[in-house]
């Protein structure tokens, strides 16, 4: 049995906070290759700006009409999650703690996304892409929760580079769904001047 298609309605709705969420990702990435004397400062306010606009962007996506009902729950508690955890690294007293709090948003996340994925991904085809963003999560946070000793550029630089490959998958899963939306469009069929011409 073939796995079931992303539906134009549910390429239109996940389109735009897909993208949202892979420019905010690249954003990040280009700042943590680019920004060489970033400071702890610097570090800490964009990792929680990062932070906040993703589970911002995620809970977009999943509050939209096409989503199953049933998928918001988990799902929002990931991206609340990560919101909140953003919010919480302003407060934090050192560079080690803004790497243990991100690793505590990116796992929170990534194992919502896991976890719709594997339950949801027939109900909501564009869940299928959760596989890899929660992986990257998950994967992204263990290596944080043993960094500690780094200093301010050697942690932007690890969240940075997690950032780079979700940044790639959320743009081409968004050009995707840009794919599905106008793969849709009804064909423009021939009227009666264009045959004459």
């Amino acid at each position: 049995m073939p796995a079931p298609k992303t539906t134009p309605v549910q390429a239109s709705d996940v389109f735009r906070p897909v993208f949202l969420r892979g420019l905010a990702a690249l954003a990040y990435a280009l700042m943590s290759i680019f920004w060489i004397g970033a400071d702890e400062k610097v570090v800490t306010y964009s990792t929680a700006a990062f932070l906040v606009v993703t589970g911002v962007f995620m809970w977009q996506y999943v509050s939209v009409e096409s989503a199953p009902e049933k998928s918001r729950a988990p799902y929002a508690l990931g991206a609340g999650l990560m919101l909140m955890a953003g919010i919480a690294t302003i407060f934090v007293s050192s560079i080690t703690w803004v790497g243990y709090v991100a690793a505590f948003a990116f796992l929170a996340a990534g194992i919502a996304e896991l976890v719709v994925f594997a339950k949801l991904r027939e109900a909501f085809p564009p869940f299928r892409n959760q596989l890899v963003t929660g992986a990257v999560g998950v994967i992204l946070a263990i290596s944080l929760c043993f960094s500690g000793g780094l200093d301010a550029h050697a942690l932007f630089g690890l969240i940075g580079g997690g950032t780079i490959v979700l940044a790639v998958f959320a743009l081409i899963a968004a050009f995707g769904h840009r794919h599905e939306m106008k793969a849709a469009a009804p064909a423009t069929t021939n009227t009666p001047d264009q045959d004459n011409n």
